[in-house]
This record gives structure tokens, C-alpha cells and sequence, in this order.
């Protein structure tokens, strides 16, 4: 096949998929129309850079690989994909600076082919980082629908005896409460460690012709529990967003309380205390010392 047929199927020309064409390819590559990416892939000079084009490349250039951990996370959530690139494969060969290989493989059942990539599950990925991210990916992924509680459960026996699993344990049993990011993750474990339950997380709610999902949820009380990022106050959309939700809450009935990440990690003990009160619990049952760190 012409050079020119060639790269007008693929961005991407490896020797190992285009086996008669090889010799095109090569005198594509003296003549300066092709480089040599990885061993034996090839590309246009102007694509050397890009990253899309790095990561079809890795994967025609490993046939039994995998690309995995923050990568795989980043592909997964349409971020811009950063370097090194991460990369799973029984052959720990590394070419180039900007590939990471770590040596293994990657059981059928948890690579996904996409879009000519080939990548971990992203329940697998989101599990990988865990340890790193505290359970952001993969709450992350939850929020989005991009992976679901029972394929997380599914997925961590595959990190059996592995670096950071209690991490990724604690992540998979998190997730099961259903939180959106990690500090909402804290949140509930805020709120199991003092034996408060009669509570959902991020479930739809109907109100005013709106769908809402509310941080915490007590259903039976009517009190909601709003979790304020730091986005919350530097964007002005998200801002306004979140004081309408607040207003429409209010106006059906519910109670708002709203926890900002310095109440969550410096105050724990107001936080739970306000909770309390709000909800007309008694403070008793709270861990030993709870209550006395504020």
C-alpha cells in the first residue's frame, strides 16, 4: 500500500499491523515524511508532540500492554493527558522518557479497547491511583457514570497483596455510601464514626421541576447537608447555582446546613455537634474525645 493510503487510514503506522507495507514505510521514514516515534511506529513529524497521537502509538507499539493508572484516568475523563504515560506490559522496555512501563499484565477482563486505545477498566484505574488520589478518580468516575459501585467491587480482588491495597479497600467501601468526591467520602465517614445513619448520598430529588442531588440526605428529618468546595467561591456560576439550589430547598421545607472543607478537617467536633442539634440527637455515643476537638 502507498504511503499516502497509509496515512490517510491512520495517524498511526506500525510495522507489526502493516507487515506489507513495511518497506513504504521505511522509505517514507529516509525521505523524511514519517518518524520513528516508539520501535517500530511511525508518524508525521508535526504529531511528535501530541499527545492523542503518543497514546495510539503506545499501543501499537506494545501488543500486550495496557495504558493504566493516572492515564488511563485522565483518557477516561476527557482531561488533558500529561506525561510520562503509564503503561502496563509483561515487557518492561522503556524507549522513550516520556513512557512509563511498569512489568505485568493486565487480565483480559479489565482492559477495555477504545477508540484504537488500549487502556484498564476504569473501575481499574480509578482503584489503581486510589492509594495516591484518596478515592478522587474514582469518586469522581461515580459522579459522572463512568464506573458504578458493584464494578469497583468487582474489580479490587484483582489487587490482591499489591502496594497501597488497605487504601483501595477503603476507597471501595466509601464508594458504597455513594460520595461524589473525597472530601464528601470524609463527610460520611464523619458521620458512620459517630453512629449517625437514617442518611442517602447524592439520590435524586425532585423539587420545583428541578433534579437535585443533595450532598446528604436525611430523608425522614428533612435535612440536607451541602458540601462547599473551593470552586463554590471562585466560580461565579457555581456560586449563583448553589444559592438557588439553597433557596429552592428552603422554600420546599428542608433545613440546609452547608460544610466547608476547614469545618470538615479542622473542626470535626462543631461539625458534628451542628448535625447533631439540627437532627435533635443526643450527643451521647460520640467516640471518646470526639467532642472536645474543635
Amino acid at each position: 500500500m502507498r504511503i499516502d493510503d497509509l496515512l490517510a487510514s491512520s495517524r498511526v503506522l506500525s510495522l507489526r499491523q502493516h507487515p506489507r507495507s513495511a518497506r513504504s514505510i521505511q522509505r517514507a521514514a529516509e525521505a523524511g515524511r514519517v518518524v520513528s516515534i516508539l520501535p517500530g511506529v511511525f508518524v508525521v513529524p508535526e504529531d511528535v508532540l501530541n499527545p492523542a497521537v503518543r497514546l495510539l502509538a503506545v499501543s501499537a507499539w506494545s501488543a500486550a500492554g495496557a495504558i493504566c493508572g493516572r492515564t488511563a484516568a485522565q483518557v477516561y475523563s476527557g482531561n488533558p493527558v500529561t506525561m510520562p504515560i503509564a503503561l502496563r506490559s509483561p515487557n518492561r522496555a522503556r524507549p522513550v522518557a516520556w513512557l512509563r512501563v511498569s512489568r505485568g499484565r493486565i487480565p483480559a477482563e479489565h482492559q477495555v479497547h477504545h477508540r484504537g486505545l488500549v487502556l484498564v477498566s476504569p473501575a481499574y484505574a480509578c482503584l489503581e491511583i486510589a492509594a495516591a488520589d484518596h478515592g478522587e478518580a474514582a469518586f469522581r468516575f461515580l459522579r459522572t457514570r463512568i464506573t458504578t459501585v458493584p464494578e469497583l467491587e468487582a474489580t479490587l480482588p484483582a489487587f490482591e497483596h499489591t502496594p497501597g491495597n488497605p487504601a483501595r479497600r477503603r476507597v471501595a467501601l466509601q464508594a458504597i455510601a455513594n460520595p461524589w468526591s473525597y472530601a464528601e467520602a470524609l463527610l460520611h465517614d464523619l458521620l458512620r464514626s459517630a453512629g449517625i445513619t437514617g442518611w442517602v448520598a447524592n439520590e435524586p430529588l425532585w423539587l420545583g421541576g428541578a433534579l437535585l442531588y443533595p450532598d446528604v440526605w436525611f430523608r425522614e428529618a428533612g435535612v440536607i447537608l451541602e458540601f462547599d468546595g473551593k470552586e463554590s467561591h471562585t466560580g461565579g456560576g457555581r456560586f449563583e447555582d448553589d444559592r438557588y439550589r439553597q433557596n429552592l430547598l428552603v422554600r420546599e421545607g428542608f433545613r440546609v446546613l452547608r460544610i466547608t472543607w476547614t469545618m470538615l478537617v479542622e473542626r470535626p467536633a462543631m461539625v458534628l455537634d451542628t448535625i447533631l442539634a439540627v437532627l435533635e440527637l443526643p450527643r451521647s455515643g460520640l467516640p471518646p474525645g470526639r467532642m472536645g476537638r474543635v
